[in-house]
């Protein structure tokens, strides 16, 4: 939904589906439906995206600054934002 609602133009549903490995018909229904995750589920959800930042690959020359999330087959699924994951620019 963040995607979604944050970068419309960047997160087709297409996109969405390939990244999330769904179905389009899929994240309709996550798009339309109005549950939201708990607050110690989302927590769960946000240590596991940034773990698999923290665990990915490094990325190649050039290729961010170690705050994007790829999917398996390498392709960006996303940037986390500043100060989330990775140490970001300037670290040491």
């Amino acid at each position: 939904r963040f995607l979604r609602r944050e970068l419309p133009e960047e997160w087709p549903l297409e996109r969405l589906a390939q990244g999330f490995g769904v179905s389009t018909d899929v994240v309709r229904r996550v798009l339309r439906s109005r549950g939201c995750p708990s607050p110690r589920r989302r927590l769960r959800q946000d240590q596991r995206a940034l773990s698999a930042a923290a665990t990915a690959p490094p990325p190649a020359r050039g290729a961010g600054d170690g705050r994007e999330v790829r999917a398996p087959d390498g392709t960006l699924l996303y940037r986390l934002p500043r100060g989330w994951g990775g140490p970001g620019p300037g670290a040491q």
